[in-house]
This record gives structure tokens, C-alpha cells and sequence, in this order.
């Protein structure tokens, strides 16, 4: 017996409406300065139990599990995933998750949390739950509600948690996950039957909403070569767009896929568009370098200069306003059905 979303769930599951289902170049908008935002700011404060950081080509990584992941942790990182995060409750109208959950949930858990911010604004608009994050860095804020907490942890590590969840959210692991449906699987056995999970993913290269990749420009290459670097690793940028036949191979039900597009500057048209747009901009030009200097030096063989002088060209060629590019991004939700039996 699988389970149906009461009414006025089943209404919003239906009806939501997100921001970047389908971009529309505004040819009347001339304007190439990010501009200001009404957006919230957030100073972090690292947790005590912080003692040791590895330092490389200029950026502070994590020392837990070295080497697994390839984005820095220091403070322009931690600035970086607070844009993303806005930007995120930009194409959700401002909601944290698109799952038809109660919302008096219980447990929840958030795999890969950062910053934190999902998790905090999570515990604080569902005062009964009890939010936990996990992370490889613990760079989470040492202030929080009293119904969240933290966890260091390798998401790709066997989950020994003591109990189940309501709820399982992720949110951008693509550069971190080698074995999508062994997490699907993780994800799986520690739902409780009737628990719903939640993932949001970027695909990687870059697209474009008309013919502006007619020529591969030097910010074009970029993400192509962040492709290849991943893949002799082991890390699968496309892998989004396999996310629900492997949920349904895993026995998920009610599974709902939701493709949206980030644009990358405030080329479309839309005030809201415009906004996710300018962010965009900004959350790229601070990812080019974040993930390139380690990916790069070490998967394709590139020295330091030469990453930074090829960078110099990519973000030329990001910044021209006759480029409307843009980032495939998925969100998925999936339910295990209510009968469930967990493997032995």
C-alpha cells in the first residue's frame, strides 16, 4: 500500500511553482552590474572542537577523511555556500524542501550540511523536530536552536545512526559522491517506511539558452575540464539526470523530478530570475577558483600559474553579457513506501 499525500499536502505537492523552469533572455536589459540585494547576512563562528586544517594552494581544506573531498572550508568558501543557500531558497520560493512532509516531522537529517544555514532554518520553522547535519568540515555555527545539532562524518562511510528518519535532505554532493546508489541505498535504510528523502544537484558543463556555445569559450572549457578532472576520480557531474531511475530501482515511490535552470548573470527576464541570476554570477566566480586549484593540480597535471592565467580567460569570457549561460540543476523527492522491508 503505498502512500497518498493528505489534501492540502497533495496540493502543494502538485502546485509548486519554482523559479527557472524555463529561461527567456531579456534583450531590453543592458544593466551588467550585479546590483544590490536585500540579502541576509551571517557571520560563523567555528565550533571548539575545530584543531586542525590542511593548507593548499592557498585555500584551508578539511583534515578529516583528507583527500576525499575537493572544495576548500575556509572563509570564502563559508561565504560562498551562504550565496548558494539563498539562492536555493530563491528557486524554492523561499521553502527549504519540496517534499509533502508534516509539518510536525520528527527526525530529520541534512548529509553534507556546510554551512549549516538549511539545517538551523529548518529546526527553527519546525520547533518539534529534532534536525541533525552532517559534514566533513566542522565549520557549522557554534550558536544554534536547541533542536539541531552537528556531526563530523564522511556521507560515504557506513551511516550508524541510532534511529530512523522522517526526513532525509542532501544538497549539492556531486564533487563528494562516487557511489550514487549506495547513498540511495544509505538513504533507504535509514527512512522509516513512509519517510520521505529530498536531493538538489548541479549537472556539470555548463549549457546555454540559445547559440551562445556555438564556440567553446574559455569559460565553456572550464566546465568541461571540471568534468574530466571529476571522472578520473570517480565523480560523475552528469549524475543528476540518472537520479530517478535509480530511486525507482531502489523502490522509492511518489517520486517527483523537478529540472530547473540557474541562469548565470541577470540575463533572463524576471525579477526573480534576475536576482537567482546575479547570485549565480557571483557563486561562480568564487567556485572557478574554489574547485579548480586542488581538482586540477592534481587530476590533470596543471601548475598553480596555470590555472590561475586560464581562470583570468573564464571569468573574461563568464562576464560577457552576450553569453546567457546557465546551470542544470535537479531537484528529487521520493518516498519509502509504507510496507518497505529493509534488506538484511
Amino acid at each position: 500500500m503505498s502512500y497518498t499525500p493528505k489534501a492540502e499536502d497533495q496540493q502543494s505537492f502538485e502546485q509548486d511553482q519554482f523559479i527557472g523552469y524555463a529561461l527567456e533572455v531579456d534583450a531590453s536589459d543592458t544593466d551588467s552590474a550585479l546590483g544590490d540585494l536585500d540579502r541576509e547576512s551571517i557571520t560563523t563562528s567555528l565550533t571548539p572542537s575545530v584543531t586542525q586544517y590542511r593548507y593548499s594552494h592557498g585555500r584551508r581544506y578539511n583534515a578529516f577523511e583528507e583527500g576525499t573531498y575537493w572544495l576548500p572550508n575556509d572563509e570564502a568558501e563559508i561565504e560562498r555556500l551562504d550565496v548558494q543557500h539563498h539562492v536555493w531558497r530563491l528557486t524554492l520560493n523561499g521553502k527549504l524542501y519540496i517534499s509533502p512532509i508534516s509539518d510536525h516531522v520528527q527526525n530529520v537529517l541534512d548529509i553534507g550540511t556546510g554551512t549549516g544555514r538549511w539545517v538551523i532554518e529548518f529546526a527553527d520553522e519546525h520547533p518539534s523536530a529534532q534536525v541533525l547535519g552532517t559534514d566533513l568540515s566542522p565549520i557549522q555555527p557554534s550558536w544554534t536552536p536547541s533542536n539541531c545539532s552537528f556531526l563530523i562524518d564522511n556521507a560515504e562511510n557506513e551511516w550508524l545512526f541510532d534511529n530512523k528518519f522522517d526526513f532525509i535532505h542532501s544538497r549539492m554532493l556531486l564533487m563528494g559522491i562516487h557511489d550514487w546508489p549506495r547513498y540511495f541505498k544509505q538513504t533507504w535504510d535509514n527512512l522509516r517506511p513512509g519517510g520521505w528523502m529530498e536531493v538538489h544537484e548541479v549537472q556539470f558543463p555548463v549549457c546555454s539558452a540559445d547559440e551562445s556555445l556555438e564556440q567553446e569559450t574559455s569559460f565553456v572549457v572550464w566546465s568541461q575540464y571540471v568534468r574530466d578532472a571529476s571522472a578520473k576520480v570517480g565523480i560523475d557531474t552528469m549524475a543528476g539526470s540518472k537520479f530517478k531511475r535509480q530511486l525507482e530501482d531502489k523502490g522509492f515511490i511518489n517520486i517527483r523530478k523537478e529540472p530547473v535552470k540557474w541562469a548565470i548573470g541577470p540575463w533572463p527576464k524576471g525579477s526573480k530570475e534576475k536576482d537567482i541570476g546575479k547570485l549565480t554570477l557571483e557563486n561562480t566566480r568564487e567556485f572557478m577558483s574554489a574547485i579548480s586549484m586542488a581538482l586540477f593540480t592534481k587530476n590533470l597535471g596543471w601548475t598553480t600559474e596555470e590555472i590561475e592565467a586560464f581562470l583570468a580567460k573564464a571569468r573574461a569570457d563568464l562576464e560577457d553579457r552576450k553569453k546567457h549561460y546557465y546551470w542544470q540543476m535537479y531537484i528529487l523527492c521520493a518516498q519509502k513506501p509504507t510496507t518497505a522491508v529493509d534488506d538484511p
